[in-house]
């Protein structure tokens, strides 16, 4: 079990995943646990189920049609708004990593690295 500060960054990483998804093909809850399982990120559905509606209120993500009852499966694809937020996304996390992975340290604007 992940502490409460680990589960938040982590939150975000598992969200910029889901986006990546997303934007390729039609995803769903299953789908998206046993993806992320694979990378080694164990999901809960009670922690996946609620960020998905997140991103969906927040405009990333968009149903892709009307399930039957509330236990039927929900796919979602990205949205206009995803796609952009994702390109940004993409952009910073490959700055962060050439940073933090490989360990390049750039000057900033005012000469300090």
């Amino acid at each position: 079990m992940l502490l409460p500060a680990d589960r938040e960054i982590r939150l975000g990483i598992w969200k910029i995943h889901i986006l990546h998804h997303a934007e390729a093909r039609e995803v769903w809850g299953t789908w998206l646990l046993e993806e992320l399982a694979e990378h080694g990120h164990a999901l809960s559905p009670g922690t996946l189920y609620p960020a998905l509606t997140r991103m969906e209120r927040n405009g990333w993500l968009r149903r892709t049609g009307a399930a039957p009852h509330a236990r039927a499966r929900q796919a979602f694809r990205i949205t206009p708004a995803g796609k952009r937020l994702l390109k940004d996304l993409r952009r910073e996390v490959a700055v962060l990593y050439q940073e933090v992975v490989l360990g390049e340290v750039k000057a900033n604007k005012r000469g300090r690295s």
